[in-house]
Order: structure tokens, then sequence, then C-alpha cells
């Protein structure tokens, strides 16, 4: 069980910003989805309780909303979608988090599995009169999330997902930017994902092992004034001994970004 992205860490670079991680501006709507669906899966509301006490950070001030276990179908899901994706002004940011099953193909609402290219419509046709969302962030903890990395593709092939997780990634990312300049739904893109493409992930009575670990990563993050690249590669090392979180930032200086102010 797990959620969202990849990084290539080599490619960093270190110009200094005064932008924050999760947003692109703490003074812009900036509103967050979050959904859990257990279907016997331990510890889900707690992984949505650490992820709502990391986007209610001051640095954020994210308009939280949450769909719980039957709320989180699919139509639910895409209704919220799309008027949270429009409601975004100038500036704004847009937070989807998901805990539950996953496949390579998507994730399991209450109803049925809810495809990559559903998430990407929903998300696009909020924005159809509005143009790109300034930021768009994305975490999945399920199941093989690290095939759900490219929120833009309409299908992620099996082939692809069994090649290794760097290969994949970077490849994937490519295509991100390429669709992205047709598609013009989001300006700058970080997605998070619990596990890689061919992993399954750990839920457990506390939280699942990345929510848990991606929480402990932020906390030490936020004291120690960490950037952006820092906060992912804690939160690979927390998850290790379970699975393989993969991280995306596009463009890659967000890395350099502090996680907070």
């Amino acid at each position: 069980m797990a959620l969202l992205c990849a990084l290539s860490m080599s490619t960093i670079t270190h110009a200094a910003t005064s932008r924050t991680g999760l947003v692109d501006s703490a003074d812009a709507k900036n509103v967050a989805l979050l959904v859990g669906v257990s279907y016997g899966l331990p510890g889900i509301d707690l992984d949505l309780k650490n992820v709502r006490e990391i986007a209610t950070h001051p640095g954020y001030r994210f308009d939280i909303n949450e769909l719980f276990e039957d709320k989180g179908t699919v139509a639910n899901v895409s209704k919220h979608l799309t008027d949270l994706a429009e409601s975004v002004t100038d500036g704004g940011t847009l937070f989807f988090y998901f805990s539950g099953h996953g496949s390579r193909e998507g994730i399991l609402m209450d109803d049925r599995l809810m495809k990559v290219g559903e998430i990407r419509a929903a998300i696009e046709k909020g924005r159809a009169n509005k143009g790109p969302l300034d930021r768009l962030v994305m975490m999945f903890d399920s199941c093989y999330s690290g095939a759900l990395v490219n929120p833009l593709r309409k299908t992620v092939s099996l082939e692809e997902s069994n090649r290794s997780s760097e290969e994949f990634i970077d490849s994937l990312t490519e295509s991100l930017q390429k669709a992205n300049r047709g598609e013009q739904y989001w300006k700058k893109l970080f997605v998070f994902a619990s596990s890689r493409a061919d992993e399954t992930s750990a839920a457990g009575n506390a939280g699942s092992a990345f929510t848990v670990s991606l929480r402990k990563a932020f906390d030490e993050a936020v004291l120690a004034k960490s950037k952006m690249a820092e906060f992912v590669t804690k939160t690979q090392k927390y998850t290790a001994n379970h699975h393989h979180p993969v991280a995306r930032l596009v463009p890659v200086t967000l890395g350099d970004e502090l996680l907070v102010p």
C-alpha cells in the first residue's frame, strides 16, 4: 500500500530559491484531496491523519478534503479532483494523496479500480478554462505505485512496469514533459510513490511503512530546514527495509527548494 513519484539524485542542482516544496505559494489557494480505501488493510485512517498533519503545516495552508472508505468511489474522487482543480487560483497548488490497494494500472476505490488516465482526465477537466496548475503534488501509497508516477499518459504497459526503477522513471519523465507541453494542466510536478513498479507495499496497525516514513522524514526536515531532495532521500531511507519509494520532481530544481520556509 503506497503512493507516488521518482527522483534521480545525481541530476539535482543546488541553486538557492525562496519557494517552498509542497506549495508554490503559501498565500495562494492551495487545496488537498486525501483518499483512503482500506478493503481490510490496517492503519489507513492513520495514514490520512499523518498526511493531514503534513498538509496543515502553516507553511502550506492547504484546504483539506477527505474521502474515506465508502466515500471513496471513482465518481466521487473524480468530481472532487475536478472541482478542486478548478478552484485553484494563480500560484496555487493541488495535492492528491491516496492510501489503499493498487495495481500497475491504477488505485482501488470503493467501487472499482481507478486508472491513472481517469485521475488525469478529472484534473484536466477542472483546468480546461483555467490554464495549468502552478504546482501539482501527487502521492500514492499502494502496491506497484511506481507504475503510477506518470499521471499524464493514458496507459502504462506491463513491459515498462517491469523495467528497473530508474530506467522506468526516466522514460516516464521524458513522456511527462512532452505531454505537458501539449496538455498544459501543470507547470511543476512532484510525485512520490511508496514502492517500485514491481513491489508490493507494507501496511500495519500504526500505518503504512511509506506514510509513517514520510511523516518521520517530514518532521525531521522541518526542524533541520531541509530541502525537498533531502526529504525524499530520508523517506526512502526509512522505508528501505520494506520496499523502495520512487520520486520525480519536474523540473529537477524543485529538489533545491526548502521543504517549508
